[in-house]
C-alpha cells in the first residue's frame, strides 16, 4: 500500500492512498463470497445462486458497498500507522477502482494547526470584571422577576402580552394554532405586530407575517412554506395581560424576610461573593484565550466548524434564515478557536493533573453553578470519570498558569471576539463520491479529536 500525504494549507492535507490489485482482489472475493452467502434469491435456496446470476443481480451493489467499506479500512490503517491527528471526518476526493486493477483512493484530512507561540508570559489582557455589585443588583432583578404578578387589561398596549390563535391558509387548507404567546416586547419590536396595538379580546386583525416569524411563533417543522416569504394570518385575541414587577425597595426586601433593602444587599452579596470570585477566573480565562488568538491568528478548518455549526442547528432546529444563526457561527468558530489553542498549549506548558487538581476544579465548577460539591459529583458522576473531564481540568490550570503572569486592563470600548478566518481550498465535484463519505470507521478505531467537542458537564 503506497501512501502520498501532500499539505494544501496550515489545517488541511490531502492524502492519496494506493492499494495494490492482487490485495483489493483478495479481499473483494471474501467479501463477495460472503455478501453472496446471505442473499436470497427466487429459485435457489439462500447462498446457493450461481456467482453470474449474483453478479448479474447485485453485482454493482455489492462493488460499491465493497469500495468504501475497505476504502474506510485502508484510510483508517494509514492514520494509525502515519499516526495522523484528524479533526472532522475526511472528506472524499476522489475514489477509483476497477475489478481486477488498483485502488486509488484521495481524501481530504483537516487537523490541528501547528501554532508558534511568541509570548505566553507578562501578557497584557483587556478584561473587563464582573463587580459584586453587578451580580447583586442582577440577582436583585431576577429576583423581582421571579415576584411579579399578572394582571388582566381589557386593551393590547406595548407594555402587554397577547394570547391569541393564529389562523392562515396554505395549499387551499386552514390551519389554527391555538394558545400562541406575543410577548411584550415583540410588540414593541416587530412592525408587523403594530396593528395589534390598541386592540380588544375577541377582535380578529389580519396581518401580513414573515414566514420565519410565523415559524417561531407556531414551532412546526411539518409545514412546507415553499418559497412564499409572506404569508397573511388571522390572529385572534383571546386575552390580554400585563406583568408586574415589584419596585425593588425596602417593602420589597421586607418581604423577602430582609430589614431593608440594604441589609438585603449585603446579605445577598456576602453569599454571592465566591461565584463572582470563580466567575471572573471563567472570564479571564476566556480573555486570555482571546488575547493568544488575537496574538497568534491561525485558520480556521471549515469541515470542523460546518460539521460543529451542523450539530448546532440540529440540536436547535434552526437553519441558516434563523435570526440567531449567526450568533451560532461565531459561538462554534469561538468553542474551535478555544479547542485548538487548548491543545496546542498543552505540548508548551504540560501539566500532570493530580488528584488535587481534580478536587480543586469540581469545587470550583460546583460554586459556579451554586451547588454544593457532593451534589455537584452525584449529577455529574459519569463526566467526572471521563477523559475529556480530565482534559478540562488540564486546560483550566494551564489557562490559570498563564493567569499568574498576566497585566489585566480594563478594555475602552465594548470586547469583542476576535475576527477568524477560513482555511480556503477546493474540494473537485465528482458525481459518485459525493454521495459517499467516511463516518462509517473501523470499531476498533479512536474517535477523532472532534468528537472531544461533545460530551458536557449537566447543566
Amino acid at each position: 500500500m503506497q501512501t502520498d500525504i501532500k499539505p494544501i494549507n496550515e489545517v488541511c492535507s490531502e492524502i492519496t492512498v494506493v492499494i495494490e490489485a492482487e490485495k483489493v482482489a483478495e479481499a473483494y472475493k471474501k467479501y463477495f463470497n460472503k455478501k453472496a452467502q446471505e442473499l436470497e434469491i427466487p429459485g435457489f435456496r439462500k447462498g446457493k445462486a450461481p456467482q453470474n446470476l449474483i453478479e448479474k443481480l447485485h453485482g454493482t451493489e455489492i462493488k460499491e458497498d465493497f469500495e468504501i467499506k475497505f476504502a474506510v479500512d485502508a484510510l483508517f490503517q494509514v492514520i494509525k500507522e502515519k499516526d495522523l491527528n484528524y479533526l472532522a471526518s475526511p472528506q472524499l476526493k476522489a475514489l477509483d477502482w476497477n475489478i481486477g486493477s488498483d485502488m486509488k483512493l484521495t481524501v481530504i484530512l483537516e487537523h490541528i494547526p501547528k501554532i508558534e507561540w511568541k509570548q505566553l508570559e507578562n501578557l497584557k489582557v483587556p478584561f473587563r470584571p464582573i463587580t459584586l455589585a453587578d451580580a447583586v443588583e442582577n440577582f436583585l432583578h431576577d429576583l423581582a422577576m421571579e415576584q411579579h404578578t399578572v394582571q388582566d387589561v381589557d386593551t393590547v398596549e406595548e407594555d402587554t402580552r397577547v394570547e391569541c390563535t393564529l389562523i392562515f391558509a396554505l395549499k387551499d387548507k386552514e390551519y389554527r394554532y391555538n394558545r400562541i404567546m406575543i410577548h411584550s416586547y415583540e410588540l414593541k419590536n416587530i412592525p408587523e405586530l403594530k396593528e395589534l396595538i390598541g386592540k380588544k379580546i375577541g377582535d380578529q386583525v389580519l396581518l401580513t407575517l414573515p414566514i420565519e416569524l410565523l415559524k417561531d411563533f407556531i414551532q412546526d417543522d411539518t409545514l412546507d412554506f415553499g418559497n412564499e416569504t409572506q404569508i397573511n394570518v388571522t390572529v385572534e385575541i383571546n386575552a390580554i395581560t400585563r406583568i408586574l414587577i415589584p419596585e425593588i425597595d425596602d417593602e420589597f426586601a421586607k418581604d423577602m424576610d430582609f430589614e431593608n433593602l440594604e441589609d438585603m444587599r449585603a446579605k445577598i452579596g456576602k453569599e454571592l461573593s465566591l461565584r463572582v470570585e470563580h466567575s471572573n477566573y471563567e472570564a479571564q480565562n476566556n480573555a486570555i484565550i482571546d488575547k493568544l488568538f488575537k496574538d497568534h491568528p491561525f485558520k480556521i478548518p471549515p469541515m470542523t466548524l460546518k460539521s460543529m455549526i451542523d450539530d448546532y442547528s440540529a440540536s436547535l432546529q434552526i437553519d441558516e434564515k434563523h435570526p440567531l444563526y449567526s450568533y451560532y457561527v461565531n459561538e462554534a468558530a469561538h468553542y474551535l478557536v478555544r479547542y485548538l489553542i487548548l491543545d496546542s498549549l498543552k505540548d508548551k506548558i504540560p501539566i500532570e493533573v493530580t488528584e488535587d487538581m481534580i478536587n480543586e476544579y469540581i469545587e470550583h465548577r460546583a460554586i459556579l453553578r451554586n451547588s454544593s460539591v457532593v451534589g455537584y459529583k452525584e449529577k455529574n458522576e459519569d463526566y467526572i470519570k471521563s477523559d475529556n473531564f480530565l482534559n478540562e481540568v488540564q486546560s483550566y490550570f494551564i489557562l490559570r498558569k498563564i493567569a499568574e503572569t498576566c497585566t489585566f486592563t480594563e478594555p475602552s470600548g465594548e470586547t469583542e471576539y476576535p475576527a477568524y478566518e477560513l482555511a480556503q481550498y477546493e474540494i473537485e465535484d465528482e458525481e459518485e463520491p459525493e454521495e459517499k463519505d467516511y463516518q462509517e470507521k473501523p470499531e476498533e478505531q479512536e474517535e477523532s479529536s472532534e468528537d472531544n467537542f461533545q460530551e458536557k458537564e449537566e447543566e
